[in-house]
C-alpha cells in the first residue's frame, strides 16, 4: 500500500474506499465516548497547544477525584458506556486517589479511557490495575527534530517508550498526530502514519493542527481539513479493526459527520461543565453550554437519521 499515492488520492474516492473497509471490519456501530476535561493544569510548553504553562490567560482548574466520580456516574446513567479523563501533563493528581476512583467508576459499569499525558510506568500500573482499559497519548509528530522544536525539552523516543510502557500493560492503545504543523510536508504525513501501523494502535485520533492565539505559533497558518480527513481514511485502510473517532478539531471545520462515511467510527462527546470546558482550550474552539441528557439525545438522534447504530 503506497501511502504517498493515497496521499494524492481525490477525496471522495479515497472516502469510498475507506467506508467500504469500515463497514467489513467494524459495521455501522458508532461508538459515543463521553469526554471530561478534569484539569487544565500543565508544566510543559509545547509550541502550538493554548494549555501550555506559559500561557497566563486563562484560568486553571482541577476537578476534584468525587466531582470526577460524580459527572461520570451521571454520563453513565443517562447512557454513556465509556468515559475519557483528559487533563494537561500535570502529575497534579494523587495517583492512589484518583486510581481508587477509576475503580469506583469501572465498578459502576464505565469503561475508562486516560489521557493524562506520559506517567512513569509504575503509575500506569496503578491506574491499570485499577480497572482503566485504555490509554490515549498522541505523538503529534513522528518527525524526531520537529518534535523535539514543538516539545522543547522531551523527546520523541520519550513518548514512544512511554507508548510502549502502556501497550506492555495491557491498555489498549490510543494515539495519533496533528496534520498542518509547520514545517510540515508530505513526507512528515507519511511517517506519521507509518507509525501508526508500527504500533498497531487499538484507538488512533488525526486532528487538525489549529493556531492559538496565545501561543508562540499563533500567526501560523491552520492545517488543511481536506488532507487530515484524507490521513483518517488512509489510517482505516493500514488498520481495518481501529477505532477511529472525528476528532473535535476536525469537528470544527465541518460537524465531521462526512467522516462517519469515510473511515472514522467514533465520536466523543464533551460533558465538561461550561466553566471549566471554556478554560479548556489546547486550540481556539466554540464553547457550548453543555447539557449531557440533551446532547446524548441529540447525538443519538444523529447518528441514527445516518442509518447507524450508536452505543
Amino acid at each position: 500500500m503506497n501511502i504517498f499515492e493515497l496521499l494524492n488520492t481525490n477525496l471522495n474516492e479515497l472516502l469510498d474506499m475507506a467506508d467500504k473497509v469500515r463497514e467489513n471490519n467494524v459495521g455501522n456501530i458508532i461508538h459515543i465516548r463521553s469526554l471530561l476535561e478534569i484539569s487544565n493544569i500543565c508544566l510543559r510548553n509545547c509550541e502550538y497547544c493554548g494549555l501550555r504553562c506559559d500561557n497566563n490567560n486563562l484560568k486553571r482548574y482541577a476537578l476534584s477525584v468525587q466531582e470526577i466520580e460524580a459527572l461520570g456516574k451521571k454520563a453513565f446513567d443517562i447512557g454513556y458506556k465509556t468515559i475519557v479523563l483528559q487533563s494537561g501533563e500535570s502529575l497534579y493528581y494523587n495517583v492512589y486517589e484518583f486510581a481508587e476512583m477509576v475503580a469506583k467508576l469501572t465498578d459502576y459499569g464505565i469503561v475508562v479511557t486516560l489521557s493524562l499525558g506520559e506517567l512513569p510506568y509504575e503509575q500506569l500500573k496503578v491506574l491499570k490495575e485499577a480497572g482503566a482499559q485504555r490509554y490515549l497519548l498522541k505523538f503529534e509528530t513522528a518527525d524526531k527534530a520537529l518534535y523535539e522544536k514543538l516539545h522543547k525539552g522531551y523527546t520523541l523516543q520519550g513518548r514512544l517508550e512511554c507508548l510502549s510502557n502502556i501497550k506492555n500493560l495491557g491498555y489498549q492503545v490510543g494515539s495519533g498526530f496533528l496534520v498542518g504543523l509547520p514545517e510540515e510536508n508530505n513526507a512528515s504525513i507519511v511517517k506519521n502514519l507509518k507509525l501508526l501501523k508500527e504500533f498497531e494502535c487499538d484507538m488512533a485520533g488525526i486532528g487538525v493542527f489549529i493556531p492559538h492565539q496565545n501561543t508562540p505559533l499563533a500567526n501560523c497558518n491552520c492545517g488543511s481539513a481536506e488532507i487530515t480527513k484524507k490521513c483518517v481514511a488512509i489510517t482505516r485502510l493500514l488498520l481495518p479493526k481501529c477505532n477511529i473517532p472525528i476528532t473535535t478539531s476536525l469537528g470544527e471545520f465541518d460537524g465531521g459527520y462526512q467522516m462517519f462515511n469515510g473511515g472514522a467510527n467514533v465520536i466523543m462527546q464533551n460533558i465538561t461543565p461550561h466553566q471549566f470546558g471554556k478554560e479548556y482550550q489546547i486550540y481556539p474552539k466554540q464553547i457550548k453550554q453543555v447539557d449531557m441528557q440533551s446532547d446524548w439525545q441529540k447525538l443519538t438522534s444523529d447518528i441514527k437519521a445516518m442509518g447507524k447504530i450508536p452505543v
